[in-house]
Formats: structure tokens, sequence, C-alpha cells
């Protein structure tokens, strides 16, 4: 139930959509909706898959932080 819960808080803290973390993820969004909704459980295949994910898409968003900062005289 841990493993539920955690990933289903991931998924929702996400600064995305549930389908564009599934696309990064690897994924069907129909996947991560039903474990955000208690209907599937999370395994530990997926919960690795959504963590790689999200560490992409921070680095993104880092990135992209960074040349905002460097934007600003």
């Amino acid at each position: 139930m841990r493993l539920d819960a955690t990933i289903r808080r991931a998924i929702q803290l996400a600064p995305c959509s549930v389908r564009a973390l599934a696309r990064e993820a690897g994924v069907s969004h129909q996947m991560l909706a039903a474990i955000i909704a208690g209907r599937e459980r999370a395994t530990p295949r997926v919960a690795v898959l959504v963590a790689e994910a999200l560490d992409r898409i921070a680095l993104r968003c880092a990135q992209g932080a960074a040349l905002a900062r460097r934007a600003v005289p």
C-alpha cells in the first residue's frame, strides 16, 4: 500500500499533466489515472519509470529556470 500512496502523490505533484508524465515514462495515461483513482496498484516497474520521467522533467525545468535567470540583467 505504501508504494501506491507514494506513486499516487508523486504523480499528483508532477509539474505537468498525467498524459505528459505518462508519455515521458512510457506508460499509458490510463494506467496512471487508475493508480491515482486507486483502481490499479503501482508496481515497482511503474514506480521506477515514473521516477525516471520526473527526474528528466525536473532537469528540463531547472535548465529552463537557468535560462530565464541568465536573461535578466
